[in-house]
């Protein structure tokens, strides 16, 4: 099993490339904006670099992985913030911090779903 300072930089990485590479220096008038120039930054920059890692365009890598990946939930997910309609007036407070189970897995398990040896 991977430490989290192994795979810590893995996960954070793309986010680092987004931020850098897109939000700095933009302004969007709107969400539909900002949705409209994200399809557009990956479809003709993101998509098509060739990944520093992995030696191929990132649009092919995904394609080739696409079948091994699961579908959405069919249901519509829960909002992270209560919908106005639904909050109260009285403050919950919780008594204790509640712990969540994340399963984890090493890199070298997905990549034997793929076929490739990490």
């Amino acid at each position: 099993m991977q430490s989290t300072t192994q795979s810590k930089g893995k996960v954070e990485r793309p986010i680092r490339y987004i931020r850098n590479n897109f939000f700095y220096g933009r302004d969007f008038l709107s969400d539909d904006d900002l949705n409209a120039r994200a399809l557009l930054w990956l479809d003709g920059v993101a998509n098509v670099r060739i990944h520093s890692t992995l030696k191929e365009r990132v649009a092919d890598r995904f394609e080739r992985e696409r079948p091994y990946l699961n579908s959405l939930a069919p249901w519509p997910y829960r909002p992270v913030t209560p919908l106005p309609e639904l909050q109260t007036t009285q403050t919950r407070v919780p008594s204790a911090l509640q712990v969540v189970e994340v399963e984890r897995r090493p890199l070298s398990e997905y990549a034997g779903i793929t076929g490739e040896i990490s």
